[in-house]
């Protein structure tokens, strides 16, 4: 139920958003299930509170005017004399003192009409922008779930290397005082070879790190390095077979041979 509740379909229901067929949902979900209802009732809830928090009050000068004219309505209603005795002069000052009332209730009704309809409007709105709202969060959340599940996934993936037997670690220390330390792990069956950086300076602009092999005696390019400490394992190329592993600072774009005077780790296999 707490995916049903995390949806939005509840929320959607509310605001008069859904189909019938998603209302009907939502009251068997509520009958069913109290956590539903109850968020069905939080979110109810939590639109009246902000639609109350937002409402604009008529002005209060509206009212002492609307009772102005009552009564000055009622006071222009002329009393009928003693010596005016004539029946359709009685029926016609009645008639036209109804008139003014049901003039002066018109404003009246008038008046609340408006003032309903701006409340009504101003709820409308606050409910429309805290369900924008509700959704951009949701949407946010569903976001940054994915993309700690996919690190985790990758954390995981890359335990399970360095666990693995046929994964043999050469641990890179610095040279020429570099302060560095990285580590190399490399199948020799399958040649692979993945690179954790522990500690590299950052390269100033238009420099990058390179990983060399050293096969027979001489260096073979394995690889730019453009990852930051703590980015776990990443893979290099493939290198059928080694003596040792040396990471040197190039020019962006690596180079065809290292520069031995910029080296900053190396390893023996």
């Amino acid at each position: 139920m707490q995916e049903y509740i995390e949806s939005g379909s509840i929320e959607s229901c509310v605001l008069g958003l859904a189909d019938q067929a998603e209302q009907q949902e939502l009251e068997r979900l509520c009958a069913a299930y109290p956590e539903v209802r109850a968020a069905r009732d939080a979110f109810e809830a939590s639109l009246e509170a902000s639609a109350m928090a937002g409402a604009i009050a008529p002005p209060s000068s509206l009212r002492d005017s609307i009772f102005e004219k009552i009564s000055h309505s009622t006071s222009t209603v002329s009393t009928p004399t003693a010596a005016i005795v004539e029946m359709p002069t009685r029926e016609l000052s009645s008639a036209v003192g109804w008139k003014k009332y049901l003039a002066a209730a018109s404003v009246i009704l008038l008046a609340g009409s408006a003032a309903l309809n701006l409340y009504l409007y101003n709820r409308y709105q606050q409910s429309d922008s805290l369900y924008k709202d509700l959704l951009a969060q949701q949407q946010q959340l569903a976001e940054n779930n994915s993309k700690i599940q996919t690190r985790l996934s990758e954390l995981k993936t890359d335990l399970d290397r360095i666990k693995n037997p046929n994964f043999q670690p050469i641990k890179m220390t610095a040279v020429n005082n570099t302060n560095s330390l990285t580590t190399v792990y490399w199948d020799k069956s399958s040649a692979e070879v993945y690179l954790l950086v522990n500690q590299l300076p950052k390269p100033e602009a238009g420099k990058q790190y390179q990983l060399w092999a050293i096969v027979n005696g001489k260096p073979v390019d394995a690889g730019i390095i453009d990852v930051e400490p703590g980015d776990g394992l990443v893979r290099m190329k493939n290198i059928p077979g080694a003596e040792a592993f040396a990471i040197t600072l190039e020019n962006a774009g690596g180079s065809q041979s290292p520069t031995l005077t910029a080296m900053y780790v190396l390893g023996k296999v």
